[in-house]
C-alpha cells in the first residue's frame, strides 16, 4: 500500500486530547499538600505537578478520556472539559464529539427509579487497577480468579484458553523491560517523519491491524510506555498471561474477553484489583521468550491480566460514549435520539 493511503492511519488529523480541570478551590494542593492521586492514577501522564498549584495538563500530552483522574480524586477536584474525539479521517469517532453520560439509572417495569444490583454496582464500579501495593497476592485467591475465567462461556463449549501465571518478581521485571524496549522503538520510529514510513510498510507485512496505531495507543499508551511513564506490567505482583487455542471453534478473541471479564470481576469481589495488558503480545515477536514461557503451538498469547492489592481508590462511576441505541418493536427501527437519556453533567460526582 502506498504512503498516501497510510498516511491517514500513521498521520492522523483533526485528532483532540480530553481537557480536564483541577479546581484550585478544591485541590488540596495549592495548599501545600502532597497529594498527586491524579497524576499517579493517569496511565499516559498528562498532568504535570508544580509545587503549591493545582495539577495542570502538561505541554505535550495525551489524554484518552479514561477519567482515571477522577475516579482517584479524593476531594472531587477534577472536571471533565472535553473527552477526546477525532473530527474525521480513519479515526473519527462516529458520531464526531459523542456525548458522554454517566450510568442511566435504574427503573422498574412502571418507570418508577430502583436500585442497582451487586452485579450491575460490581460492573459499573469497576476499573482498571494500575498502581499497586508491594505485597504478594496468595495463590489461593490467584487459583480462585483462574477459576472463574475456567467457568466463562465458550463457542461449542470448547473452552480455548490455558493460562500461564508469573510471580515471579525478577522475571516480572525482565518481561517487563524487554516489552518496553521494543515499544521505545515503535515510538522512536512513530514520532520521526521518515522513519514512520518504514514502520507503516513492516505493520502492512506483518499483518498488523491498522487500530494498533489509533491515537491513543501511538500517542497515549505507546509513546507514553515509551518514554518510561511507567513500567509495563504495572510494578503489580502477579500477572495472568492469557492464551487462545487457534483450532477454537469461532471467534477465539471474544471467548478469551468473555474469560477475562469474568476472571476481573472476581479478582474485584476478592479485594484485589486487575488491568488487561496487550501490549504483553509482543514478546511473542521477541526471540526466545515463548520458548521461555513454555508456550507453543497451537497455544497463542494474546493478552494478559496484571493483578494485585489496590495503592488507593481506583474505582467509581464514570461517563462512558453514548452511542443511540436502534430499537425494532413491532413498528420499524426507531432512533433512540429522539428521546434521549438526560445529558451527563460534565463535572464528576
Amino acid at each position: 500500500m502506498p504512503w498516501e493511503d497510510q498516511k491517514p492511519i500513521f498521520r492522523p488529523e483533526g485528532v483532540h486530547m480530553g481537557v480536564m480541570r483541577a479546581d484550585p478551590k478544591k485541590c488540596t494542593r495549592p495548599r501545600g499538600s502532597s497529594c498527586q492521586l491524579c497524576w499517579e492514577n493517569c496511565p499516559v501522564r498528562a498532568w504535570e505537578l508544580a509545587e503549591g498549584q493545582e495539577p495542570r495538563l502538561a505541554e505535550d500530552y495525551a489524554c484518552i478520556s479514561c477519567y482515571n483522574c477522577v475516579v482517584a480524586c479524593p476531594r472531587n477536584a477534577i472536571s471533565i472539559i472535553e473527552p477526546y474525539h477525532v473530527d474525521g479521517g480513519y479515526f473519527a469517532t462516529l458520531p464526531s464529539g459523542l456525548e458522554s453520560r454517566r450510568p442511566a439509572k435504574p427503573l422498574d417495569a412502571e418507570g418508577k427509579p430502583d436500585e442497582w444490583t451487586a452485579l450491575e454496582k460490581a460492573v459499573l464500579n469497576r476499573r482498571s487497577v494500575r498502581n499497586f501495593k508491594d505485597k504478594p497476592v496468595p495463590e489461593h485467591l490467584v487459583r480462585r480468579v483462574l477459576e472463574a475465567g475456567r467457568f466463562a462461556p465458550s463457542a461449542a463449549n470448547c473452552q480455548p484458553w490455558k493460562f500461564v501465571v508469573v510471580s515471579d518478581r525478577a522475571l516480572l521485571n525482565e518481561m517487563s523491560e524487554a516489552i518496553w524496549s521494543a515499544l521505545s522503538l515503535v515510538a522512536e520510529m512513530y514520532g520521526d517523519d521518515e522513519m514512520v514510513k518504514q514502520l507503516a510498510a513492516a505493520a502492512e507485512s506483518a499483518g498488523q491491524l491498522p487500530g494498533s496505531f489509533d491515537p491513543r495507543i501511538a500517542f497515549g499508551g505507546m509513546t507514553s510506555l515509551g518514554r518510561l511513564h511507567g513500567p509495563v506490567l504495572h510494578g503489580a505482583p502477579v500477572a495472568i498471561l492469557m492464551l487462545e487455542d487457534q483450532r477454537a471453534v469461532s471467534a477465539g478473541g471474544i471467548n478469551i474477553g468473555i474469560c477475562g471479564q469474568n476472571m476481573t470481576l472476581v479478582a474485584n469481589s476478592l479485594g484485589l484489583g486487575a488491568c488487561w495488558v496487550g501490549f504483553v503480545t509482543v514478546l511473542s515477536r521477541l526471540p526466545g521468550w515463548m520458548e521461555r514461557l513454555g508456550i507453543e503451538a497451537p497455544w497463542k498469547l494474546v493478552t494478559s491480566l496484571t493483578l494485585g492489592y489496590p495503592k488507593f481508590k481506583q474505582e467509581g462511576m464514570v461517563p462512558r460514549e453514548y452511542r443511540p441505541v436502534t430499537w425494532f418493536r413491532g413498528a420499524g427501527p426507531v432512533d433512540e435520539q429522539a428521546a434521549p437519556l438526560p445529558p451527563f453533567s460534565h463535572r464528576s460526582t
